[in-house]
């Protein structure tokens, strides 16, 4: 069984996304390591970008702080290969497509030495022609990575076909319409588009984009298999609080 399984298998995750980078290599690090001290069951990294269009200003700026520092790709295995001397939980590098693309099939192989167990690319759609499957997927599965895919409100259910024979490990759900960022509540028809989404997916379902308290967690917990928490922690990073502050926001937030 991978690390991810062993996640949703012994209770409804949470998880957590940071900017690799962001504060500087060594800041970024000891925040991952604070997010996972807090009680992050699942850790996403960001693969910096300079056009990060699915993403709201907050981690869009997260993105910028991170390519000044001057992170990356190897920047990011490297922090993999930091995290794994202390930890055993799933590592997902959470990219757009176009650094990956560049980088070539042996880049997603560097990943899996580095110790990352899945890939999630934002801005890349499974195609809907039948027996066209896109090559990207086929190297992930060879290079023993899990592609992790979206869905939002308004995938229609031929697409949410498609999706489901390819995604593994989590469907992530966009749980609101736009860019990631803090929303106040979750969505009106979140309880009824999770219900949609397991027609199609024996896999479990996460759900993202807007969680950043408490009570929003834990009202998305009440459908779905495990949340996912972004801007609100990356705001954070921003203000570049002390770790020990950030185990304590981290915590603040989990339900559980």
């Amino acid at each position: 069984m991978d690390r991810i399984a062993k996640a949703f298998q012994k209770k409804k995750p949470y998880i957590g996304y940071l900017t690799g980078g962001d504060g500087g290599f060594e800041y970024s690090v000891e925040c991952a390591q604070a997010l996972i001290e807090g009680g992050v069951d699942i850790l996403e990294i960001g693969l910096p970008f300079s056009d990060p269009v699915a993403d709201g200003p907050v981690i869009e700026k997260a993105h910028e702080r991170a390519l000044a520092a001057g992170t990356k790709p190897a920047s990011i295995l490297e922090m993999g290969r930091r995290l794994r001397k202390s930890t055993d939980i799933p590592l997902v590098l959470f990219s757009y497509y176009n650094p990956i693309l560049q980088k070539g099939e042996q880049f997603l192989h560097q990943l899996k030495s580095a110790g990352f167990d899945a890939v999630l690319i934002v801005d890349l759609a499974v195609p809907l022609t039948p027996n066209t499957p896109e090559p990207f997927f086929d190297a992930l599965l060879r290079a023993d990575l899990l592609p992790i895919l979206l869905a939002t409100p308004s995938t229609d259910d031929e697409r949410l076909v498609h999706i489901s024979k390819i995604a593994k490990g989590f469907l992530y759900y966009v749980s609101q319409k736009g860019t990631t960022g803090v929303r106040n509540n979750l969505a009106d028809d979140f309880a009824s588009q999770i219900f949609r989404l397991r027609k199609y997916f024996k896999i479990p379902i996460a759900a993202g984009f807007g969680i950043a308290d408490k009570t929003s967690a834990k009202n998305a917990l009440e459908h779905a298999d495990g949340f996912i928490v972004g801007s609100a922690l990356v705001k954070k990073m921003a203000e570049k609080i002390p770790s020990i502050e950030l185990v304590k926001f981290v915590q603040s937030i989990d339900p559980r």
